[in-house]
């Protein structure tokens, strides 16, 4: 067993104890998660699909009314001609803009965060990135797992050491780097999903409940995964901050296997740690 396997079994902090002893206490059901789709945010994405059909018909309308003035102006009748050429092809891009925009627009909804600012454990931001990642990995967290290490475009000398972690259509993301002489960890959880996912959604509820299949009970039993992932992300942060405030050494390279290249802009491809092969789990 390695130095940083012993450390990772040797138990719980005092910090860690506390938090599990408060996690012990009962509470109310959480909603935040609810994966159905009301009929108002149906509403809203048709809404936005409506507006960008008219705005690129309108394009198209404006540039045929240019076509006909100036047909209109030298006298020709190539600008009924173009007029009546433009004001289909309007139509048909609208028609195209409306459906792209329904079913493949992106909406992103804030699902938690959590984050601490670590006094004097800027020097340690490389170790505690390791130490989330060797959480995940020793656990064997069912999830799909990407590293990437961003240069700060501000200051050069700053390095945002970032995982992503991904299960469905939900994203947390991991971040730790040196603020100062601070060190910042902390994560972020998304769900991310577009317009025809929404849109299936919505019909798969609406059906189950009329068959009497569909529920509150089954929202929230379907998002179990969902839970056990965001803990398990909560867990190996809080991981990462002992790992920081404890001193630890875990170099990057010897925990991932391989060193992570920093990049220049965030346009750079990331590069995958590690993605477990796992099923697919339906919204069912």
């Amino acid at each position: 067993m390695t130095t940083t396997d012993q450390w990772g079994a040797a138990g719980a902090p005092d910090e860690d104890i506390a938090y599990r002893t408060q996690s012990l206490k009962f509470r109310g059901i959480e909603l935040a998660l609810d994966e159905s789709v009301s009929a108002q945010a149906i509403v809203r994405l048709w809404l936005y699909a409506a507006a960008a059909s008219i705005t690129v018909f309108m394009v198209f309308f404006v540039l045929a009314l240019f076509a006909l003035i100036g047909g209109g102006a030298s006298g020709s009748t190539a600008g009924f001609a173009g007029f009546g050429i433009m004001l289909p092809l309007g139509g048909l891009a609208g028609f195209v803009a409306f459906w792209l925009v329904l079913l493949l627009a992106k909406f992103q909804e804030p699902v938690a965060e959590w984050k601490t600012l670590i006094e004097g454990k800027a020097a340690a931001a490389e170790s505690s990135y390791a130490a989330i990642y060797h959480s995940l990995a020793r656990r064997r967290i069912p999830v799909g797992v990407t590293a990437r290490r961003i240069r700060s475009d501000l200051l050069n000398e700053s390095v945002n050491n970032r995982l992503i972690v991904t299960e469905r259509t939900y994203v947390a993301y991991v971040s730790v780097f040196a603020f100062g002489t601070s060190l910042y960890v902390g994560w972020m959880m998304w769900r991310n999903r577009r317009g025809a996912s929404l849109i299936a959604q919505f019909v798969k509820d609406l059906v189950g409940s009329m068959l009497g299949r569909t529920g509150i009970i089954n929202q929230m039993l379907r998002t179990e995964r969902v839970r056990a992932m965001r803990e398990a992300v909560h867990s190996a942060v809080r991981e990462g901050v002992d790992a920081a405030v404890d001193g630890i050494q875990m170099p990057i390279a010897a925990t991932f296997g391989y060193e992570i290249p920093i990049e220049s802009g965030a346009t750079a491809p990331a590069i995958p740690a590690y993605a477990t092969n796992r099923p697919q789990h339906g919204l069912s």
